[in-house]
């Protein structure tokens, strides 16, 4: 008996086939309303070739900046060595330079070797000085007695010198190539007296310069240089020592007591005695009468640096050790200086400090001694502003004149036969300062036609410093 719910197979064949004949319908009727066929073609013209990209997807070139900076920095120094090497070919036995900036050595050729440097050595006592006694001490010079009494003094009025290394009468005619300047005027210490009231000194006037020995003149010159180059000189020094007709006289202190006789007479002060030498007695009996103080140690070191005086530099080197050891020597002086520039770091290979002015031939400086002084010593900024200028003033007022110095360089001269050297500060192309010195000693070295084409060299390789090569990322960009 059969299920009634069960469909025959006939019946399901049929109805699965319903479907299919319906949609043969369908494609049968689409086919009948297709179009014809056209005949027209369209061509489309491909784009031009285009080459294909060979960089690589991982290769600098895809970040060009970063060694387009590297290759630019080195290119830089490349130019600057290539134009640096034309200059420091003709560095030879007998000479040294040295180019920094601060404590970076930018060129160092033969920088270590110790050679005569003539007045460059006031660069270190002009630094020292500035360290050791300060830019605002003062030199003064007393007039002390016992107290006067209606006008009268009863004794000898002492004229006690402290190292014023530009003290002057107001009728001196300084006669010196270089004429000293920031001096101190000895007539005013006398006018204090006449102001007072002081008619009459019943005693002597007397010059006392005993803060210093009695050394007037380094014997390590030699006959070569004269009093009209340095000396005598002592810590009561008026008028250089000129005593007139072009004379000098022996004992300094001796030579400052004629001379403030002289003007208390021209004065109306009456002098009883005469003029001598000696040091102030112990004697609370006496008390100042006058005094006068020089311009302050900043005033002296331009008069220094501007007029290379060789007795200002002598004093100061002397008043050095007497201010930090109590004792006005020489030998003070220079020990002080040496443990000073040891203290700032300051490299001293082969050094040797004979003299404060230069003068001596047994003198021995490096060229990365000079330069490190104005780089990197305490006062270093300091001492550059007292140096004199190119074309401007000084020993350099008519030197480098139409060069990239002109008005810019700040630098000391230092020349003796057969020496000549230059060491100071000028800004490179940048604008930040770079310091050099450069020393030559040999026949012929104070020759400005065997000098200037050096300086000159020196000065075009320092204005184009820091040469900067410009990156260009255009150069490494992908392909």
């Amino acid at each position: 008996m059969r299920d009634r719910n069960t469909i025959p197979l006939t019946s399901l064949v049929v109805l699965a086939l319903i479907p299919v004949v319906l949609l043969g319908g369908v494609w049968g009727l689409a086919e009948a309303n297709e179009p014809p066929a056209t005949t027209t073609t369209t061509t489309t013209v491909p784009p031009p070739p285009v080459d294909e990209l060979s960089t690589d997807i991982l290769s600098f070139r895809r970040h060009p900046t970063p060694i387009a900076v590297d290759v630019a920095e080195a290119e830089s120094l490349a130019a600057f060595e290539a134009a640096a090497d034309e200059l420091t070919a003709t560095i030879g036995d007998g000479m040294c330079l040295t180019i920094r900036r601060g404590d970076e050595i930018v060129i160092d050729d033969r920088g270590q070797d110790p050679l005569i440097p003539a007045s460059n050595m006031k660069l270190l006592v002009a630094a020292v000085a500035l360290d050791e006694l300060g830019p605002d001490h003062t030199f003064r010079t007393e007039l002390s007695s016992a107290p006067p009494v209606g006008g009268v003094v009863a004794g000898d009025v002492y004229v006690i010198g402290s190292g014023d290394p530009v003290l002057v009468t107001a009728d001196f005619v300084d006669p010196k190539p270089h004429p000293a300047v920031n001096t101190t005027t000895l007539d005013a210490v006398v006018d204090q007296l006449v102001a007072a009231g002081i008619t009459r000194i019943d005693g002597d006037i007397v010059g006392d310069a005993s803060r210093y020995d009695d050394e007037f003149r380094v014997d390590a010159w030699g006959d070569g240089i004269t009093f009209s180059d340095a000396g005598p000189y002592d810590a009561l020094l008026v008028n250089d020592g000129m005593i007139g007709n072009g004379n000098f006289a022996i004992v300094p202190a001796q030579a400052a007591a004629n001379e403030v006789e002289r003007l208390l007479e021209a004065r109306d002060v009456d002098v009883v005695g005469s003029a001598r030498q000696a040091p102030t007695p112990d004697d609370a009996a006496l008390s100042t009468l006058a005094l006068i103080e020089s311009e302050p140690l900043t005033e002296i070191l331009v008069e220094l640096l501007h007029t290379s005086d060789n007795n200002t530099a002598e004093l100061l080197l002397k008043e050095i050790g007497y201010a930090a050891r109590g004792e006005g020597t020489r030998a003070a002086g220079a020990a002080v200086i040496g443990e000073r520039l040891t203290e700032w770091g300051v490299p001293l290979p082969g050094a040797m400090v004979v003299d404060g002015s230069g003068l001596s031939r047994d003198n021995r400086l490096t060229c990365d001694s000079l330069s490190a002084v104005l780089a990197v010593s305490p006062v270093a900024d300091d001492l550059a502003d007292l140096l004199p200028v190119a074309g401007r003033d000084g020993t350099l007022d008519d030197q480098l004149i139409g060069t990239p110095a002109e008005g810019e360089l700040r630098a000391k001269t230092g020349t003796l036969t057969g020496v000549k050297a230059l060491t100071g500060v000028m800004d490179g192309d940048d604008g930040d300062p770079v310091e050099f010195a450069l020393v030559l000693n040999g026949d012929g070295a104070n020759d400005p036609a065997s000098y200037t084409p050096y300086w000159s060299s020196v000065i075009d390789l320092i204005a184009q410093y820091p040469i900067v090569v410009e990156p260009d990322p255009d150069r490494f960009a992908p392909r």
